[in-house]
């Protein structure tokens, strides 16, 4: 959906005053061009699904988040809200439509368990030029270009427990999310995936079992959309890195 680890050209700043931690950013564009699919996050971009083209660019966005630490013996609380407001440049007729996103979200750990949950509301207004589904907009990533609800919610729930050994660390965690899209047409997404990570040395190794509906690349094509059918996807994965 583009919230995560997108990066972009722009300044940023942060100032912090005891456990207050205030950040705040302009992005003028993407790190990519709008025609460039590569990166590793959701981008807003132009391109085609379909019969329906996408003229859509990413650019002036104005981002801020503000969040709290707080410690109490070994559990450390982190809580915060941040939001995101920018424009959505169509070159082809040169007119702007605008994105406003925000969430709130707490981050806890305590003796090796982690938790952490997030509610994202975001909006996609992009111009509506006649030939596209405003309900719709398209985005690129990883070489791939495809469709997402342009309005919804996002919930997310992450359990993990850390386990330090002679050899390494060993972490088991399961992770949830939802987008849940704010039209009656249109279906939830659902992923959901329990794994295992080993950390010994410079050999890293994590496992993973992802159960998925209506999730792009896992059965679906498309995220908060409506779904082909009800059936779950499962994917089984493992990945392997030596560091040096």
């Amino acid at each position: 959906m583009g919230f995560e680890d997108d990066y972009g050209l722009g300044v940023s700043a942060q100032y912090q005053n005891g456990s207050s931690l205030t950040e705040v950013a302009f992005i003028k564009n993407a790190i990519y061009g709008s025609t460039d699919h590569r990166d590793f996050a959701g981008t807003v971009a132009k391109g085609t699904v379909g019969d329906t083209t996408y003229n859509n660019e990413e650019t002036n966005t104005f981002a801020g988040r503000q969040s709290f630490t707080l410690n109490s013996g070994d559990l450390t609380t982190i809580i915060g809200a941040s939001i995101e407001y920018g424009q959505l440049y169509n070159s082809e007729f040169g007119e702007n439509g605008d994105t406003l996103n925000y969430a709130v979200h707490l981050d806890l750990n305590y003796d090796g368990w982690g938790f952490q949950a997030q509610y994202l509301a975001f909006d996609f207004d992009q111009y509506d030029d006649g030939k596209i589904d405003p309900n719709k907009i398209g985005m690129g990533m990883l070489d791939g270009f495809y469709e997402v609800a342009s309005k919804g919610n996002i919930y997310t729930a992450n359990l993990s427990k850390s386990i330090g050994t002679s050899w390494g660390s060993l972490t088991l965690y399961n992770d949830f999310s939802m987008v849940q899209p704010d039209f009656e047409e249109f279906d939830d997404s659902i992923l959901n995936s329990t794994g295992v990570s080993l950390s010994y040395g410079p050999v890293f190794v994590y496992v993973d079992y992802y159960s998925a509906k209506n999730v792009l690349w896992l059965g679906g094509n498309s995220l908060g959309l409506t779904q082909a059918n009800d059936d779950w996807d499962h994917r089984f994965n493992i990945n392997l890195a030596y560091y040096f």
